[in-house]
C-alpha cells in the first residue's frame, strides 16, 4: 500500500518543479536567441576573376568597390566555348542579385540570366547606357550593356537602383 497522501502535496514541491521546468525553458531560449543571427556565407571569387582575365576572349569586367551588405554568395565559372562567368551576391536589403558576363556575340547568355525578359527602357549608369529587362512572371529585374566584345548582365530580385550599383561597380580587368 502507498504511503502518498495527495494533501500531503506542499507548495515548495510544485515550486520546485515549475522553477525548474521554467530554468530549461529559459536555457533553450538563450541557446535558440544565440543561433538566430543570419550568416550568409560569403565565397571568394577572385581566383574565377583572375582565371576569366587570363583566358577570355573578350574584355572582362568584375565588381570593385562594392558598398558594404554585398555579400559574395556563388560563383560559376564555364570555361567552354563560349566562356562565360557569373557572380551572385547577397544585397544590403536582403535581395539577390547577380552578375554574368560573356562574349557579345552570345545572345543565349542574356536570354538565359534575363530569363527571357521583356525591354523595359533604359538606364544612365556610370557613363553608360544600360538596357533595362523585366520578367513580370518571375519579378525579375536585369540590366544588360554589350560593350565592343563583351556582354554584360545585371540581374534579380532587387530592384533597378539597387542593381545599378552592382552594375555601376564593374570595372574592366587587364
Amino acid at each position: 500500500m502507498s504511503t502518498y497522501n495527495r494533501s500531503d502535496a506542499t507548495f515548495g514541491s510544485m515550486a520546485a518543479a515549475l522553477g525548474l521546468i521554467v530554468a530549461i525553458l529559459l536555457v533553450m531560449a538563450w541557446v535558440v536567441n544565440g543561433r538566430s543571427g543570419e550568416h550568409i556565407p560569403s565565397v571568394d571569387y577572385g581566383p574565377d576573376a583572375a582565371a576569366l582575365r587570363d583566358g577570355a576572349a573578350f574584355t572582362p569586367y568584375a565588381p570593385e568597390g562594392l558598398p558594404d551588405g554585398w555579400v559574395p554568395t556563388s560563383t560559376r565559372l564555364d570555361t567552354g566555348d563560349p566562356m562565360s562567368w557569373v557572380l551572385g551576391f547577397a544585397t544590403p536589403a536582403d535581395r539577390h542579385a547577380e552578375f554574368a558576363i560573356g562574349d557579345a556575340a552570345d545572345d543565349a547568355l542574356v536570354a538565359e540570366i534575363t530569363e527571357d525578359g521583356e525591354r523595359d527602357g533604359s538606364a544612365e549608369i556610370g557613363g553608360r547606357t544600360w538596357e533595362r529587362y523585366y520578367n513580370e512572371a518571375e519579378t525579375r529585374r536585369s540590366l544588360v550593356l554589350r560593350e565592343g566584345d563583351t556582354s554584360l548582365v545585371v540581374a534579380g530580385s532587387s530592384d533597378y537602383q539597387e542593381l545599378g550599383v552592382l552594375a555601376g561597380s564593374l570595372r574592366e580587368q587587364g
